[in-house]
């Protein structure tokens, strides 16, 4: 991955193949190889994931410098992952993962690993989410 847009076009695929209602996401491309996406996927249950990532391309590595992804059923937030820089008694500080009133260490997700997270969580609700198919990545040459 080489520009920020390339990125922008993988969350709007992941978006897309994501099961949900609909979705609202922003891209603000800040330069060639940073932006910040934040948007909200809205699913059938009522239930949504809201999402925000300031990304640069470091590397042809897409490098979060601040993330956020928060899942809320019936007007409760189940749980978020940030990289807020709280929590220092946690391992890999700072990134962590909020479970109702929980804190836990974590590291940091994909909006693809958080939406199969989501739907596999207990509960009828989850049941009307899809998985996100894992990406096939190509060997470098």
């Amino acid at each position: 991955m080489r520009t920020v847009t390339q990125y922008f076009a993988l969350i709007a695929s992941v978006a897309e193949r994501s099961g949900a209602a609909s979705a609202e996401v922003e891209f603000d491309q800040i330069d060639q190889v940073s932006g910040i996406v934040d948007g909200t996927l809205y699913f059938y249950d009522g239930s949504r994931l809201e999402f925000t990532e300031r990304v640069n391309i470091q590397e042809r590595h897409p490098v979060k410098s601040i993330y956020r992804y928060q899942y809320v059923r019936a007007g409760e937030a189940v749980l978020r992952y940030d990289n807020a820089s709280h929590h220092s008694d946690l391992p890999n500080f700072p990134h962590h993962k909020h479970v109702g009133n929980e804190r836990l260490p974590a590291t940091e997700p994909t909006l693809s690993q958080v939406l199969n997270e989501v739907a596999a969580l207990p509960g009828e609700e989850a049941k009307t989410l899809r998985p996100v198919p894992r990406r096939r990545r190509r060997a470098r040459r």
